[in-house]
C-alpha cells in the first residue's frame, strides 16, 4: 500500500478530485429525480413563470381591449346621432329637385314647413345603431390589429402597419354600415316607407333582397370609409406620438 501511494502522482490526485466533483454536480442537477418513492420532474423557476404570464396578459390586453370598441361605438353613435338633421337636409337636397337650388338653411325651413319638425329626425334609429356598430368596429378592430401588423412589418415601419390596420377596420365597418345607411336613405326620401329601423330594415330586405344594400352601396361606401379611416386613425396616432415626444422633452 505504501509503495502504491508513493507511485501515485499529484496529477492522479487532482484527476480523482475532479471526477468526484463532477459526479456530485451531475447528481445534484439530475432530472427527473426520485423523492419518497415518486418520480418528480424539476420545474422552471417561479419568476420565469410570472414573467411569461405577465407578458401574455399584456399582449392580450393590447390586442383585444373592449374599451376601444365601447369608446368608438359610443362616440360614433353620439356624434352621428346629433348631426342627423344635417344628414336629412343633405339627403333631401340630393333627392328632391325642389330643394336642389336653395341653401341648406332654406331647405331645412321648407322641410319643417312641409313635413313638420319631426321630419328632421327621420332615419335617427338606423343612424345611431349603424354608426354605433361602425364606430365600434372601426376603432376596436384598428387598435386590435395594430400589434399584429407591427409584428409582421419590419422595424421602423409603424406607419405601414397602421395603414394596413386602418384598411381592414374601414372595410369591415363599411360592410356592416351598408344596410343601415340604405335604410336611413329610404326613410328620409320616402316618409311612408316605415317608421324607423325596426320596420324599415326588414321591409327593405324583404322587398329588395338581403344582398341588395351591398350591391348598390358597398363600392361607394368602401371608397368613402377606407380612405377616411386611414386618414383619421393614422394621422391621430402619428400626431399623438409626436406631441407626446415633444411634451416629454419639456
Amino acid at each position: 500500500i505504501f509503495l502504491s501511494l508513493l507511485a501515485t502522482t499529484p496529477k492522479d490526485f487532482a484527476l480523482a478530485e475532479s471526477n468526484d466533483a463532477t459526479s456530485e454536480t451531475s447528481a445534484s442537477i439530475t432530472t427527473p429525480s426520485i423523492s419518497e418513492g415518486e418520480l418528480s420532474v424539476s420545474k422552471p423557476p417561479p419568476k420565469r413563470l410570472v414573467e411569461e404570464s405577465s407578458q401574455k396578459e399584456e399582449t392580450k390586453k393590447k390586442s383585444a381591449d373592449p374599451r376601444f370598441f365601447i369608446a368608438g361605438g359610443a362616440s360614433a353613435a353620439i356624434s352621428h346621432g346629433i348631426t342627423t338633421p344635417i344628414d336629412v337636409v343633405k339627403t333631401k337636397m340630393q333627392s328632391d329637385s325642389a330643394l336642389a337650388n336653395i341653401s341648406p338653411s332654406e331647405a331645412a325651413l321648407k322641410i319643417i314647413e312641409d313635413e313638420g319638425p319631426k321630419a328632421l329626425t327621420a332615419g335617427l334609429g338606423p343612424t345611431v345603431v349603424g354608426y354605433g356598430i361602425e364606430g365600434a368596429l372601426k376603432f376596436g378592430v384598428y387598435e386590435s390589429l395594430k400589434p399584429t401588423f407591427l409584428s409582421l412589418f419590419s422595424e421602423g415601419s409603424s406607419s405601414d402597419a397602421y395603414l394596413a390596420s386602418a384598411v381592414c377596420a374601414g372595410a369591415l365597418a363599411a360592410i356592416i354600415l351598408c344596410p343601415m345607411e340604405e335604410t336611413r336613405i329610404r326613410l328620409v326620401t320616402d316618409p311612408t316607407f316605415g317608421k324607423g329601423l325596426l320596420d324599415g330594415l326588414p321591409k327593405l330586405l324583404k322587398e329588395e333582397g338581403v344582398l341588395s344594400p351591398f350591391k348598390k352601396g358597398l363600392p361607394p361606401m368602401l371608397f368613402k370609409q377606407v380612405p377616411y379611416t386611414m386618414g383619421k386613425q393614422v394621422s391621430f396616432d402619428l400626431f399623438a406620438a409626436m406631441l407626446y415626444s415633444m411634451l416629454v422633452g419639456l
